[in-house]
C-alpha cells in the first residue's frame, strides 16, 4: 500500500529449509495495512471490532439483541480462541452442525448470519481473502403447514374465552379485554407488538371505510426494557388497514369506556396496561396461553388468529391482499407460512363443462332432494 519494496528473510538448518520456510513466510505475510485485526489475531480479537460496528449500524435493536446473544453463548465459547487464519469453511461447517444437533435450526441460522457478518469485517481488514462461511449449507427452519381458525370455531373460542374471563377466581380478577384483543388480531391481521403500539389518532373510525395506520411497534431490549419502536419489524409493515363493522362497534365503545374511566392513559394508547404505562407483548401472551388451555384451544395462539385472517382475506381476495394485510414484503412467505392449505373440492363445473357437449338426453340433472332414493333395507344376516 505504500509502494515500498522490502526484503523477506528466512533460515533454516538445511538450504531446502530455508527455501521452505521462506515460502511460508512469503504465504503468510501482509503488506502494511491500516486493518485493526490481522490473520494471526484471535477470534475473540475479531468479536470486539464486530460488535462496535454491529451497534453502530441501523438494525433494529431486537436484532442487536440476539446477535449480541449468539456471539456470547455460542461463537465465543467455541470459537473464541481459534486465530482468525485457522477458521475454514470445515470449522464453521462443524460448528454450524454441533449447534443444529444441540439447539436447533433457528439458533444455527441466526449463528451463521453472524459469522458471515463477521468475516465480512475481517475481510475489509484483510486478515482474510475469503469468507469462510460462504458456500457453508445451513439447515433451514422445519415448519409445520400453517393452521387457522375458521369463522365458527372462532366464534366458539370467543364464547369460551368470554366466559372464562366472567368465571370468578380467587385473588387478582381475570382481564376482562382479552377477546377484544383476540377481535383486533383476527379482524386485521397485526402483530401483537402492532396493536398494543396503536394509539388513537392512528385510528380514524369517522371515514369511509374506517382505517388505521400501523407505523410502531412494541419490543423489549435489554438497553431500554419495554417501548415504543417507532417503526414496525419492516418497511412493509408500515400500512393503512380497513377496519370492519363489529371492530368499528367495539372500538367505539372502548373510547368511551377510556374517556369515562377513572384509569390513566396519558399515551393514549388504545390498549395499554392496567396501570396507563406501554402494555409488555410477552406478558399479554403469557395470559392468552393459559386462557387458551383453560377453554380447550391451547394449539391457538395470537399467530393463529394472524393466519385466520391471512387465509380468509387469501381465499377471497387473494393472496396479494393477504401479504399486504400482514405487511409481508413476499408474497412466498405469506403462502406457505400464514395461509392454510385449502382442502375443499372447488366447484369448477361451470368452465369445464365446455370441454365436451353432451346430447340432449345424456344431460346429467342434479338429483332432487325431494325425491332422494330411500336406503336398502340390511339383511338380518
Amino acid at each position: 500500500m505504500d509502494g515500498v519494496l522490502r526484503l523477506v528473510e528466512a533460515r533454516g538448518p538445511s538450504s531446502a529449509a530455508a527455501q521452505r520456510n521462506i515460502q511460508v513466510k512469503l504465504k503468510e505475510r501482509q503488506t502494511p495495512r491500516y486493518g485493526i485485526v490481522t490473520a494471526k489475531d484471535r477470534i475473540n480479537t475479531l468479536i470486539d471490532v464486530f460488535l462496535v460496528e454491529m451497534e453502530a449500524s441501523d438494525k433494529a435493536d431486537r436484532t442487536k439483541d440476539k446477535y449480541s446473544y449468539c456471539v456470547k453463548k455460542y461463537i465465543k465459547p467455541a470459537l473464541g480462541s481459534v486465530r482468525i487464519s485457522e477458521v475454514t469453511s470445515g470449522v464453521v461447517d462443524h460448528f454450524i452442525r454441533t449447534l443444529v444437533s444441540d439447539v436447533g435450526s433457528s439458533t444455527a441460522r441466526s449463528c451463521g448470519a453472524v459469522l458471515s457478518w463477521m468475516f465480512k469485517v475481517a475481510l475489509r481488514h484483510d486478515a482474510v481473502t475469503v469468507n469462510p462461511v460462504v458456500g457453508v449449507s445451513i439447515p433451514k427452519n422445519s415448519t409445520a403447514k400453517p393452521k387457522a381458525l375458521n369463522m365458527e370455531q372462532y366464534r366458539d373460542l370467543r364464547a369460551k374465552l368470554i366466559a372464562w374471563e366472567q368465571a370468578p377466581t380467587l385473588g387478582r380478577p381475570r382481564t376482562q379485554e382479552l377477546h377484544e384483543i383476540a377481535d383486533f388480531l383476527v379482524g386485521t391481521g397485526l402483530r401483537p407488538g402492532e396493536l398494543l403500539a396503536l394509539h388513537w389518532k392512528e385510528i380514524d373510525l369517522e371515514s369511509e371505510p374506517p382505517t388505521a395506520s400501523i407505523n410502531a411497534t412494541i419490543i423489549r431490549t435489554t438497553r431500554g426494557g419495554v417501548r415504543i419502536q417507532d417503526h414496525p419489524k419492516s418497511r412493509h409493515g408500515v400500512r393503512r388497514l380497513t377496519l370492519p363493522a363489529f371492530l368499528v362497534v367495539e372500538l367505539r365503545k372502548r373510547r368511551q369506556h377510556q374517556e369515562t374511566a377513572s384509569s390513566p392513559n396519558p399515551t393514549n394508547l388504545v390498549f395499554p396496561s392496567s396501570t396507563g404505562t406501554i402494555c409488555d407483548a410477552n406478558n399479554v401472551g403469557k395470559v392468552w396461553r393459559k386462557a387458551a388451555d383453560s377453554i380447550g384451544y391451547n394449539w391457538v395462539t395470537f399467530r393463529t388468529l394472524r393466519k385466520s385472517n391471512a387465509t380468509v382475506v387469501a381465499r377471497t381476495m387473494g393472496a396479494e391482499a393477504a401479504a399486504y394485510q400482514l405487511g409481508h414484503s413476499k408474497i412466498a412467505m405469506t403462502q406457505e407460512h400464514y395461509i392454510e392449505e385449502y382442502k375443499e373440492a372447488l366447484d369448477t363445473r361451470a368452465v369445464l363443462d365446455g370441454f365436451v357437449t353432451l346430447p340432449d338426453g345424456d344431460a346429467v340433472t342434479p338429483p332432487s332432494p325431494d325425491k332422494a332414493e330411500a336406503p336398502e333395507e340390511e339383511d338380518d344376516c
